[in-house]
């Protein structure tokens, strides 16, 4: 099957993630404005050397899907949520990503010049956070080949340390998160955070993206309400970029010290309680591991065995006292 065309780009824009830059294209507006709000801060007008190319095209229907089985659909994996993606191999070289609510994009795997990522997208796809996660998604095979690798979790640093708070939709790690920013702490990254090997500790980096905060969360914690005050409710939920949140002020890389798993439980009070690393690492591997993108899979392995002997894992049992949580987080 041939890589769909994208239409002639009107505007490139450039992302620098620390050491790399990954050149972002579109035909579209309305993917180049949500690039644009996600990436604010982290974008430059141009750039001397590329290591990834992204380019999406917005059409009304997705071309037809591969003759060949799919070799990997997340619907066999998870349990409690519907299928969200399925993997297509093209020969050697590459993989197709079929997002079912709306997007089809092929990804090569061999880095080499001039191999780009492209793909199309529905309109309808584009908002509630799934452009967000189909844009960092397609781009994660080419970061890990060049020693970036992803994990779904919150991150903030304390006195040059970072805390990991990784967990499942609705587990409470944003808000947990939020509640440290706003007694001290630094921010790392919302919901999809940068790992690093550097020399002998894995490093948390700073990482884009947007903030979704649930009307809930504002409740529990009433100071967010000045950050808010010119945002308004889409799909349920406020949304910021991380770079409003900080005003631009982010967290400088940190070696992780501390890993926590939040559950949300109906008590007064919010306890902490040591996790065993094994179990530690298998929830790190179901929240960051892409198990179809196979030829990573062993680095990706070592770099979370590494995190996990480097690194304390607590469970944090999650009450209503919002001022009783950041003590537990106390590096």
């Amino acid at each position: 099957m041939p890589t769909p065309k994208a239409r002639r780009p009107t505007l490139l824009m450039f992302l620098t993630l620390h050491d790399l830059c990954i050149e972002l294209s579109s035909s579209s507006d309305h993917a180049r404005a949500q690039w644009q709000q996600l990436f604010a801060g982290w974008l430059q007008p141009k750039a001397a050397a590329v290591h990834a190319r992204l380019h999406l095209s917005v059409q009304d229907e997705l071309p037809d899907l591969p003759a060949t089985t799919p070799y990997f659909s997340d619907a066999l994996h998870l349990t409690a949520e519907p299928g969200i993606l399925t993997v297509y191999r093209d020969g050697d070289e590459g993989v197709w990503l079929h997002y079912l609510d709306g997007a089809l994009v092929y990804v090569p795997m061999r880095n080499a010049p001039g191999n780009a990522i492209r793909g199309v997208i529905l309109l309808r796809a584009m908002d509630n956070g799934r452009f967000e996660d189909i844009t960092f998604t397609s781009l994660a095979p080419a970061l890990r080949r060049q020693g970036y690798f992803l994990v779904h979790a919150f991150a903030a640093s304390k006195n040059g340390r970072c805390a990991l708070i990784v967990g499942t939709t609705n587990s409470g790690k944003t808000t947990t998160g939020l509640n440290l920013l706003l007694n001290g702490w630094q921010l790392l990254a919302n919901d999809i955070v940068l790992l690093q090997q550097r020399e002998r500790e894995v490093y948390a980096l700073p990482t884009p993206g947007i903030v979704n905060i649930r009307p809930r969360t504002v409740t529990l914690l009433p100071q967010l309400r000045p950050l808010l005050a010119s945002k308004q409710i889409m799909y349920g939920q406020y949304n910021i970029t991380g770079e409003e949140l900080v005003n631009g002020r982010w967290s400088a890389p940190c070696p992780v010290t501390h890993i926590y798993f939040p559950y949300i439980e109906p008590r007064p009070h919010s306890t902490r309680h040591k996790r065993n690393r094994a179990v530690a690492l298998a929830h790190l591997m179901a929240e960051s591991m892409d198990r179809w993108d196979e030829d990573t899979l062993p680095e990706h392995l070592n770099l979370l065995q590494r995190l996990v002997r480097q690194a304390n894992a607590y469970e944090i049992h999650l009450g209503q006292d919002m001022t009783q949580i950041p003590p537990l987080f106390d590096l």
